[in-house]
């Protein structure tokens, strides 16, 4: 094997990627056969291959997008189809991809890399940690009617006040609707995605073995809700059921608006599944509880790629003041081997890395922090004292009186919830 080249998979060689997508990803479909494939979707991702000399030995894609970060919406590396043929595995070609996919992306200034993991504990391992959780609901359809009780005639009053809505179908003509919706949804939970055009037409609209249904109930010209669904059929005794896997609310009082709207399935499902934020709960409103499932589950991970540049990013309030230098443990990265000195002031922060002196010695470590611990406590998913009793940050005998306190305010905690795959 020669030296490896990591490098834009080319287009004319998109048959073969498809091919390590299905055997990685589909095998039990069996070997790709481009004369079959009839898929004529738009692919949003940029493909890298690791190549020994023309043969590929891992491959990934990166989807660049935004998402909102502590408040603001910031660019984002999204990481995807991350595979190795059989006959390559187990010979670090994996982890190698990964470090020249964050290379790349510090070097296009892009601070924050997610990814949606087939197995945790395997990115874990190279720093990624989960940023947020989700609600999995199961319950048959009429549990739901609590939602309807609170809705009157809809050609009529909705009981505020104002003017009922309706639901109608979404197609591509709703895009700037519904990207307001979720600039809405976004003040709520961050790592909200804004949608692109593309992304609208090519991922929400479409599905990858069956499209979805995409209704939005709008209200006065606004969309207020959208959900996206699809019906399945299974043989674990639950028998037809509506399968909602995204929705999005302006408000949470508009949750009843997608609960009353999977409600009035009843005739065609027996089950009703719903992928909801955390946040939000129907156990406490249903007629019987016993009837109704409800699971929390980890959804997407999340790591920083250059801490000194994310940390230059925050916007701390005005009043807090602190300094600490901090030592990044850093499994695939070697430009966190260096300490960071912190510096907060007046409203913003300075972070740079520090050599040792010249004698030699290196500055006093005031905490320390595993890459993923600290990128869950920079998307405020996990909070300081949370992450300290588990071993996964650690303050110094030395570190400055209340700098825990500071760290705490410089980090609080933030409701995050990413609901694209990708």
């Amino acid at each position: 094997m020669g030296e490896l080249d990591y490098r834009p998979f080319p287009e004319e060689r998109d048959d073969e990627f498809r091919a390590f997508m299905r055997y990685a990803f589909s095998p039990k479909e069996g070997p790709y056969d481009p004369e079959e494939d009839d898929d004529d979707r738009e692919h949003l991702a940029d493909y890298r291959g690791l190549f020994d000399g023309e043969e590929p030995v891992a491959v990934c894609g990166h989807h660049d997008f935004t998402l909102r970060i502590r408040g603001r919406d910031r660019d984002a590396a999204g990481l995807s189809a991350v595979a190795s043929p059989p006959e390559h595995r187990r010979r670090g070609h994996i982890e190698r991809l990964l470090n020249e996919s964050l290379t790349e992306y510090r070097g296009g200034d892009v601070r924050f890399s997610v990814l949606w993991p087939f197995e945790h504990p395997f990115y874990r391992r190279y720093g990624w940690a989960t940023v947020n959780r989700y609600r999995w609901v199961k319950t048959p359809p009429e549990q739901l009617a609590f939602a309807a009780e609170r809705s009157a005639d809809p050609a009529g009053d909705d009981g505020d006040g104002d003017e009922a809505g309706e639901f109608r179908r979404l197609d591509e003509d709703d895009h700037d609707a519904a990207a307001g919706l979720l600039a809405a949804t976004a003040e709520r939970y961050d790592f909200t995605m804004a949608r692109t055009e593309a992304w609208w037409r090519e991922r929400t609209l479409r599905g990858w073995k069956t499209d979805p249904y995409v209704y939005g109930f709008e209200r006065d010209g606004d969309l207020r809700a959208l959900l996206s669904y699809a019906f399945e059929e299974r043989d674990d005794g639950d028998g037809r059921a509506m399968v909602v896997s995204d929705a999005a609310v302006a408000d949470p009082a508009d949750w009843d608006r997608v609960f009353r709207f999977c409600r009035d399935h009843d005739s065609q499902v027996e089950r009703v599944r719903l992928r909801l934020p955390a946040s939000v709960s129907v156990l406490d409103r249903v007629e019987d509880p016993r009837a109704v499932t409800e699971e929390l589950r980890t959804g997407p991970m999340f790591r920083l790629v250059d801490v000194p540049a994310a940390l230059r990013a925050l916007e701390p309030d005005s009043g807090l003041a602190t300094e600490f230098a901090l030592a990044v443990d850093d499994p695939l990265v070697d430009w966190h081997d260096r300490l960071v000195r912190v510096t907060v002031a007046d409203g913003a922060v300075d972070a740079e890395r520090v050599g040792t002196g010249e004698d030699g010695s290196a500055p006093a470590v005031d905490v320390t922090a595993r890459i993923g611990a600290l990128s869950q406590l920079y998307a405020g998913y996990r909070e300081v004292d949370d992450l300290r009793a588990h071993a996964a940050l650690d303050l110094a005998d030395g570190a400055p009186d209340g700098l825990a306190a500071d760290l705490a305010a410089l980090f609080p905690p933030r409701r995050t919830f990413l609901r694209e795959g990708f």
